[in-house]
């Protein structure tokens, strides 16, 4: 994925996570890759972290038109 690309996901992704209720963010799966779970709060982790992981849930969110 380009920087831009990623940067306007991170945005979008950001502003989303910002309106999840807490206790949504720590229970609820998001997006499941390379078979490991992800809630809200560890996505939000990843991407923070600028990872593969993270830029794999940003390209689900984004398909599954949650971002």
């Amino acid at each position: 994925m380009e920087k831009a690309e990623y940067e306007i996901l991170r945005s979008k992704f950001l502003k989303v996570i910002a309106r999840v209720p807490e206790n949504i963010r720590n229970n609820d799966i998001v997006a499941v890759v390379e078979g490991s779970p992800y809630t809200w709060n560890t996505a939000l982790i990843e991407v923070k972290n600028g990872t593969k992981k993270g830029d794999r849930i940003l390209k689900i969110l984004k398909e599954m038109e949650i971002i």
